[in-house]
């Protein structure tokens, strides 16, 4: 039987971002729910764990394009290109009934839309239009116009719009009748995070040992190192933590090369090179051994977005949480399951001290707070997809 749904991931697919962790709780309920899906994304990123039922795709490599940054980028334009005739090529040889596709994907499903059959979903992680804005890439006005115009296209024929935001909602809201938009929380729930069981104690002493991590306090900061993520705020904050306890050490995981490099750099600047440790990118399942050993995690974020996908994991993984106290944080976590501070490096110091000081004792239990987010995860992706393939015109079963 050919696949029914072909998914658009417009990104290089898999890495720890929140966007590929998006993907994949989609994927993964998808595959629980017995659909056969093509994954068709860029050829850059790690290759996920396999799931019964999706395959994935990878455009040819380009030549001259080796990756492709986060957030809008010349190369990023590039792919979005490079890979139309290739979308084109899947659906006239697929027999797809639906096309999945997300962020700007969408856009070129949208144009191909009239000479095929088959019924869009498209997945709005975002307001193109307004990232594009505000991010600078684009400036001249007139081009904004166009990609606005193009965004509205897209949303009248888009059969159904999931929205994971106030602000996407709203926006889709504009063009598209209530019926056709579905909200639901891109929850992650990565079998190796919330499947109902932690590593043996053992295991991660073992990974203190291999790192030598073993009888120091660490804090652990994972996912991207875009400067929303607010990691200059951490690092402003750490001589602060590192003054008060000279053997703590921040292990950072994630960024680019680029990123990382200048991270590096900022770190010898403060004089705190020896005590922060810049790991790169690491599998999944080894980024949620660290959030288990780590002492204390952070989400130091300065600017108000969608609820970060990192942040489902790190309640998952049961350790205590300091994050800035803003709407996206609060949305998942409030002041009974981790210490939310203002979004400065004195309060921030003072949020990480107060748990590696031993003073988390009084936030809810770790078993608690990674189930209750386990079980909303999965009930929100599964009913979120089924009203949206429901509204699309046919039951996603």
């Amino acid at each position: 039987m050919p696949p029914r749904i072909l998914f658009l991931a417009p990104q290089p697919y898999f890495r720890l971002r929140g966007i590929c962790i998006a993907h994949q709780i989609c994927l993964e309920v998808f595959s629980a729910r017995g659909e056969r899906v093509d994954v068709l994304t860029f050829p850059f990123g790690e290759d996920p764990e396999p799931l019964p039922g999706v395959r994935i795709l990878r455009l040819p490599a380009l030549p001259g394009v080796r990756d492709v940054p986060i957030g809008p980028s010349k190369r990023k334009l590039i792919m979005d290109l490079w890979s139309l005739p290739w979308i084109a090529g899947r659906l006239w040889s697929g027999g797809y009934r639906f096309v999945h596709a997300c962020e700007e994907s969408a856009i070129l499903a949208a144009l191909l839309k009239p000479f095929f059959r088959f019924r869009l979903v498209y997945d709005m992680d975002d307001v193109l239009s307004l990232r594009l804005r505000r991010s600078g890439f684009l400036r001249r006005r007139t081009l904004l116009r166009w990609v606005a115009a193009l965004e509205r296209l897209t949303l009248r024929r888009a059969d159904v719009v999931v929205t994971n935001s106030r602000e996407t909602r709203r926006f889709a809201l504009r063009v598209c009748a209530p019926g056709r938009v579905v909200f639901y929380d891109h929850a992650p729930a990565m079998p190796s995070a919330f499947s109902g069981h932690r590593a043996p104690p053992e295991e991660l002493d073992a990974l203190r040992r291999r790192w030598d991590l073993a009888g120091r306090k660490f804090v652990l900061y994972a996912g991207n190192l875009e400067p929303y993520q607010g990691v200059d705020l951490l690092m402003d904050a750490l001589p602060a933590v590192f003054r008060s306890l000279p053997g703590a050490v921040c292990v950072v995981i994630g960024g680019q090369e680029e990123q990382i490099a200048a991270l590096r750099r900022r770190c010898a600047a403060l004089g705190t090179g020896d005590s922060v440790r810049c790991l790169g990118p690491r599998p999944f399942p080894e980024t949620f051994l660290f959030m288990q050993a780590a002492d204390v995690l952070v989400s130091p974020m300065t600017q108000k977005k969608a609820v970060p996908m990192k942040l489902y994991a790190y309640v998952g993984s049961g350790t205590p949480i300091v994050a800035t106290d803003l709407p996206n944080h609060k949305e998942l976590l409030d002041a009974g399951s981790a210490v939310l501070v203002p979004p400065r490096p004195d309060a921030l110091a003072e949020g990480l001290l107060r748990i590696l000081s031993g003073g988390g004792a009084g936030l809810r239990s770790r078993e608690s707070s990674r189930d209750r987010v386990a079980t909303s995860a999965w009930e929100s992706a599964r009913r979120g997809l089924e009203a949206a393939y429901s509204a699309a015109g046919a039951d996603a079963s």
